[in-house]
């Protein structure tokens, strides 16, 4: 479950970049934590950060 999670929060981190022009995302941090519902459960929370940038290549 955990890995899925961090997985989904990667996707979607590089298409928030791409949305916004970048071809990388650099400085990525993955936090997690929880939240309690109530007795019988909790929320497991992944969130993904970075800067996005544009990477120019040498020609």
């Amino acid at each position: 479950m955990f890995e899925r999670g961090q997985q989904d929060a990667l996707a979607e981190l590089a298409q928030r970049a791409e949305r916004l022009g970048a071809n990388a995302v650099i400085g990525i941090e993955i936090d997690t934590g929880t939240i309690n519902v109530d007795q019988s459960g909790s929320l497991l929370l992944i969130t993904a950060t970075g800067t996005a940038v544009v990477v120019q290549y040498p020609r």
